[in-house]
C-alpha cells in the first residue's frame, strides 16, 4: 500500500499541473469573439446606424467595431469607437 503522504503529493502535483494548464489556455489563447450586428442611435454622429461589432463570446462585452454604415465604405470606421464605452446603446429615433 502507498504511503498517504506520497498519495497526497501526487494528487497535489496533478492538481497544480491541471490548474497551470487551464490558466495557460485562457491567458495565451486570446479572446474568442463572435459577430453581433446592432442598430441604434449614434450619439456621436447624431444619426441612426447599423454596426457590426465583435462581441466577447464569454461575457458579451463589445470589443471592436468591424463596420458602421455611418462611414463609406462601412468598413472604414473613422472614429474613436466611443460606442464601445457606452453602458447602453441608445434606441433608434422614432
Amino acid at each position: 500500500m502507498l504511503d498517504p503522504r506520497v498519495t497526497l503529493a501526487v494528487v497535489l502535483t496533478l492538481g497544480a499541473a491541471l490548474t497551470l494548464l487551464v490558466w495557460a489556455l485562457f491567458t495565451r489563447g486570446g479572446r474568442t469573439t463572435r459577430p453581433e450586428t446592432l442598430a441604434f442611435r449614434c450619439p456621436f454622429k447624431e444619426r441612426d446606424v447599423t454596426v457590426e461589432f465583435r462581441e466577447d463570446a464569454w461575457d458579451g462585452t463589445l470589443v471592436d467595431v468591424r463596420s458602421c454604415d455611418a462611414f463609406t465604405p462601412a468598413t472604414a470606421v473613422g472614429c474613436d469607437k466611443g460606442c464601445l464605452r457606452l453602458a447602453t446603446l441608445p434606441a433608434r429615433a422614432a
